[in-house]
């Protein structure tokens, strides 16, 4: 059951991490909600496909067959992730955990939190609005997708550390790896709000490029960085939480930067 949980949730992650790089051009794009909400677990690695264009029916027996052989196979299980104890401070560093293809974890990355502050405007925050991405993808409280502009939320603005602990990494990163979650202050449910940074210093590319979330770091060696999210009106930073964007950890072991009272 162990090697089944870690397959199904590299192949997750993968496919969320993709569907975050879309959100690079802002444009027209998706992100997958719910990103951290859920744990899945498989009894079983066999995988059917689907019938192409073109290619003959299967034939009753065969569809019959084929149903008995995955009786059982695909046992999904979701999970809510709830906020664990694991809340982290400024100066507290959060580890990045990857998988291998021999399916164990490994340090992949260490985050750590210099400053977080929350401005009305990018002037307030002396950040240039030509170097910004003008609108992010964001969620709200129910999980449904929304755009947010800058003239309509505020800047969650953090001062990062990031190390790349990958020895075979080309040091091309990714930032959203990275993202601002909701914790419902009720029922402690953790959901996205936005793993698209309105601004990201050491990025590779300019506002509105769909390399813009790209950053470069050697393996070994580590960078500091300031990273802004738009955050709607709508949530209260006391409940706003930075952390990773798929989270191959048990959700019981997840860690997350509290956002509130760090200036």
């Amino acid at each position: 059951m162990k090697k089944s949980f870690l397959t199904i949730s590299i192949l997750t992650a993968g496919a969320l991490l993709a569907s975050c790089s879309r959100s690079d051009n802002t444009q027209g794009t998706e992100i997958v909600s719910d990103t951290i909400a859920g744990s899945y677990s498989v009894s079983g690695e066999h995988e059917t496909e689907g019938i192409a264009a073109g290619e003959p029916p299967v034939d009753e027996q065969t569809q019959k067959d084929s149903a008995e052989e995955d009786k059982g196979t695909y046992a999904w299980v979701e999970e809510e992730a709830l906020l664990t104890d694991n809340i982290l401070e400024v100066n507290d560093t959060l580890q990045v955990m990857h998988i291998t293809a021999e399916e164990t974890l490994y340090p992949a990355r260490e985050l750590t939190l210099k400053g977080v502050q929350l401005f009305d405007s990018p002037e307030e925050a002396d950040l240039d609005r030509a170097k910004m991405q003008e609108q992010t993808e964001n969620y709200d409280t129910a999980g449904d997708p929304e755009w947010c502009s800058i003239d309509e939320g505020k800047l969650l603005v953090c001062n990062l550390n990031v190390k790349n602990l990958e020895e075979e990494s080309d040091g091309e990163l990714n930032m959203s790896e990275f993202m601002i979650a909701y914790a419902d202050p009720d029922t402690g449910k953790v959901t996205i709000v936005s793993c698209a940074p309105a601004y990201v210093s050491a990025s590779l590319s300019q506002a509105g490029a769909s390399d813009y979330f790209h950053y470069q770091i050697a393996a070994g060696e580590s960078k500091d960085m300031t990273v802004a999210w738009l955050i709607q009106e709508k949530y209260d930073v006391e409940n706003l939480y930075l952390c990773v964007t798929y989270d191959i950890r048990t959700p019981g072991e997840r860690q997350y930067f509290r956002m509130s009272g760090q200036e």
